[in-house]
Protein backbone atom coordinates (compact mmCIF):
# COMPACT_ATOMS: atom_id res chain seq x y z
CA UNK A 1 0.00 0.00 0.00
CA UNK A 2 3.05 2.35 -0.31
CA UNK A 3 2.01 5.53 -1.87
CA UNK A 4 5.82 6.96 -2.54
CA UNK A 5 8.38 4.48 -4.46
CA UNK A 6 11.09 7.36 -4.29
CA UNK A 7 13.27 5.20 -2.25
CA UNK A 8 13.15 2.30 -4.15
CA UNK A 9 13.79 4.31 -7.71
CA UNK A 10 17.08 6.26 -5.88
CA UNK A 11 18.43 3.31 -5.45
CA UNK A 12 17.99 2.05 -8.85
CA UNK A 13 18.91 5.09 -10.34
CA UNK A 14 22.16 4.61 -8.08
CA UNK A 15 23.11 1.49 -9.89
CA UNK A 16 22.76 3.45 -13.28
CA UNK A 17 20.39 0.40 -14.26
CA UNK A 18 19.73 0.91 -18.54
CA UNK A 19 16.15 0.11 -17.49
CA UNK A 20 13.46 -0.64 -15.29
CA UNK A 21 11.42 -4.05 -14.98
CA UNK A 22 8.27 -2.93 -13.59
CA UNK A 23 6.06 -6.33 -13.12
CA UNK A 24 3.40 -4.90 -10.50
CA UNK A 25 -0.21 -3.98 -10.04
CA UNK A 26 -2.14 -0.53 -9.41
CA UNK A 27 -0.93 1.94 -7.85
CA UNK A 28 2.46 0.91 -8.14
CA UNK A 29 2.59 0.85 -11.70
CA UNK A 30 1.51 4.72 -11.92
CA UNK A 31 3.78 5.25 -8.85
CA UNK A 32 7.14 4.03 -10.17
CA UNK A 33 6.48 5.65 -13.41
CA UNK A 34 5.87 9.14 -11.76
CA UNK A 35 8.99 8.78 -8.79
CA UNK A 36 10.96 7.74 -12.10
CA UNK A 37 10.15 11.22 -13.68
CA UNK A 38 10.35 13.32 -10.29
CA UNK A 39 14.13 11.65 -9.61
CA UNK A 40 15.05 12.21 -13.38
CA UNK A 41 15.24 8.86 -14.07
CA UNK A 42 15.15 8.49 -17.68
CA UNK A 43 15.65 5.00 -18.62
CA UNK A 44 12.98 2.85 -20.30
CA UNK A 45 10.24 1.72 -17.77
CA UNK A 46 8.57 -1.95 -19.11
CA UNK A 47 5.49 -2.67 -17.34
CA UNK A 48 3.08 -5.74 -17.10
CA UNK A 49 -0.18 -6.39 -19.16
CA UNK A 50 -2.01 -5.05 -16.52
CA UNK A 51 -1.10 -1.02 -17.61
CA UNK A 52 -3.35 -2.16 -19.95
CA UNK A 53 -5.70 0.43 -18.73
CA UNK A 54 -6.05 3.78 -19.55
CA UNK A 55 -6.93 5.00 -16.07
CA UNK A 56 -3.65 3.52 -15.09
CA UNK A 57 -2.31 6.06 -17.69
CA UNK A 58 -4.02 8.99 -16.41
CA UNK A 59 -3.14 8.32 -12.73
CA UNK A 60 0.49 8.84 -14.03
CA UNK A 61 -0.55 11.73 -16.13
CA UNK A 62 2.88 12.61 -18.36
CA UNK A 63 4.79 10.22 -16.79
CA UNK A 64 3.23 7.38 -18.61
CA UNK A 65 4.76 8.80 -21.59
CA UNK A 66 7.11 5.82 -22.92
CA UNK A 67 5.94 3.43 -20.89
CA UNK A 68 6.44 -0.07 -22.80
CA UNK A 69 4.25 -3.10 -22.20
CA UNK A 70 3.18 -6.27 -23.73
CA UNK A 71 -0.86 -6.27 -24.47
CA UNK A 72 -3.55 -7.97 -26.54
CA UNK A 73 -4.35 -5.90 -29.82
CA UNK A 74 -8.18 -4.60 -28.55
CA UNK A 75 -5.96 -1.24 -27.26
CA UNK A 76 -5.00 -0.48 -30.59
CA UNK A 77 -7.27 -2.01 -32.73
CA UNK A 78 -8.40 1.49 -34.32
CA UNK A 79 -4.86 1.49 -35.78
CA UNK A 80 -4.68 -2.61 -37.38
CA UNK A 81 -4.69 -2.83 -40.75
CA UNK A 82 -8.39 -4.14 -41.99
CA UNK A 83 -6.72 -7.41 -42.96
CA UNK A 84 -5.65 -8.28 -39.46
CA UNK A 85 -7.88 -11.35 -38.44
CA UNK A 86 -9.14 -9.59 -34.90
CA UNK A 87 -9.94 -6.42 -36.30
CA UNK A 88 -13.47 -7.18 -37.12
CA UNK A 89 -13.83 -8.86 -33.33
CA UNK A 90 -11.91 -5.69 -31.64
CA UNK A 91 -13.85 -2.96 -33.40
CA UNK A 92 -16.98 -4.72 -32.45
CA UNK A 93 -16.21 -5.45 -28.66
CA UNK A 94 -15.21 -1.83 -28.41
CA UNK A 95 -17.88 -0.12 -29.72
CA UNK A 96 -20.42 -2.41 -27.93
CA UNK A 97 -18.49 -2.07 -24.74
CA UNK A 98 -17.98 2.10 -24.49
CA UNK A 99 -21.57 2.52 -25.85
CA UNK A 100 -22.78 0.58 -22.90
CA UNK A 101 -20.61 1.36 -20.20
CA UNK A 102 -19.45 4.83 -21.40
CA UNK A 103 -15.91 4.32 -20.94
CA UNK A 104 -12.61 2.95 -22.61
CA UNK A 105 -12.94 -0.39 -23.26
CA UNK A 106 -9.66 -2.61 -21.10
CA UNK A 107 -8.33 -6.07 -22.36
CA UNK A 108 -9.45 -7.08 -19.53
CA UNK A 109 -13.51 -7.46 -20.20
CA UNK A 110 -12.68 -9.04 -22.86
CA UNK A 111 -10.83 -11.85 -21.46
CA UNK A 112 -14.41 -12.17 -20.18
CA UNK A 113 -16.16 -11.88 -23.22
CA UNK A 114 -13.88 -14.43 -24.88
CA UNK A 115 -14.05 -16.91 -22.72
CA UNK A 116 -17.78 -16.64 -22.45
CA UNK A 117 -18.13 -17.11 -26.25
CA UNK A 118 -15.61 -19.94 -26.16
CA UNK A 119 -17.42 -21.04 -23.48
CA UNK A 120 -20.87 -20.85 -25.67
CA UNK A 121 -19.83 -22.54 -28.82
CA UNK A 122 -18.60 -25.38 -27.03
CA UNK A 123 -21.80 -25.55 -25.22
CA UNK A 124 -23.57 -25.87 -28.94
CA UNK A 125 -21.02 -27.61 -30.45
CA UNK A 126 -21.26 -30.36 -27.44
CA UNK A 127 -24.27 -29.71 -25.32
CA UNK A 128 -24.21 -29.50 -21.60
CA UNK A 129 -21.89 -32.41 -20.80
CA UNK A 130 -19.44 -31.58 -18.91
CA UNK A 131 -16.52 -33.93 -20.43
CA UNK A 132 -17.94 -33.04 -23.67
CA UNK A 133 -17.69 -29.20 -23.01
CA UNK A 134 -14.46 -29.87 -21.99
CA UNK A 135 -13.04 -31.78 -25.00
CA UNK A 136 -14.80 -29.10 -27.77
CA UNK A 137 -12.46 -26.08 -26.04
CA UNK A 138 -9.86 -28.41 -25.81
CA UNK A 139 -10.19 -29.20 -29.73
CA UNK A 140 -11.29 -25.79 -30.35
CA UNK A 141 -8.63 -24.28 -33.63
CA UNK A 142 -8.62 -20.61 -34.79
CA UNK A 143 -11.42 -18.83 -32.15
CA UNK A 144 -11.09 -15.34 -33.16
CA UNK A 145 -11.42 -13.13 -29.47
CA UNK A 146 -10.03 -9.99 -28.66
CA UNK A 147 -7.00 -11.52 -26.79
CA UNK A 148 -5.92 -13.10 -29.68
CA UNK A 149 -6.70 -16.34 -32.34
CA UNK A 150 -7.20 -19.28 -30.21
CA UNK A 151 -5.82 -22.64 -30.29
CA UNK A 152 -6.65 -25.42 -27.69
CA UNK A 153 -5.39 -28.80 -26.83
CA UNK A 154 -5.25 -30.91 -24.31
CA UNK A 155 -2.07 -29.98 -23.93
CA UNK A 156 -2.46 -26.28 -24.13
CA UNK A 157 -5.39 -24.57 -22.21
CA UNK A 158 -4.67 -20.91 -22.85
CA UNK A 159 -4.93 -21.50 -26.63
CA UNK A 160 -2.39 -18.38 -27.60
CA UNK A 161 1.04 -18.09 -28.15
CA UNK A 162 3.31 -14.89 -28.23
CA UNK A 163 1.86 -13.65 -31.71
CA UNK A 164 -1.27 -12.76 -29.59
CA UNK A 165 0.60 -9.71 -27.91
CA UNK A 166 1.91 -6.44 -29.18
CA UNK A 167 4.48 -4.41 -27.75
CA UNK A 168 2.68 -0.93 -26.69
CA UNK A 169 3.59 2.59 -25.45
CA UNK A 170 2.22 5.53 -24.23
CA UNK A 171 2.30 8.50 -26.88
CA UNK A 172 0.41 11.67 -26.07
CA UNK A 173 -1.19 10.23 -23.67
CA UNK A 174 -2.74 7.05 -25.51
CA UNK A 175 -1.63 3.66 -26.41
CA UNK A 176 0.35 3.41 -29.68
CA UNK A 177 2.37 0.22 -30.93
CA UNK A 178 5.74 -0.24 -29.82
CA UNK A 179 7.94 1.22 -33.37
CA UNK A 180 10.45 -0.83 -34.60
Amino acid sequence: KATDLTALVTKLKAKNVQAVVNWSIVPAQSIVAKNMRQIGMNVPLFQSHGFGNIKYVKAAGAAAEGIIFPAGRLLVADVLPDSNPQKSVLVKYKKDYESRYHEEASTFGGHAYDAFNILVRAIKEAGFDKEKVRDAIENMKGFVGTGGIFNFSPTDHNGLDINSFEMLTVKNGKFALLEQ
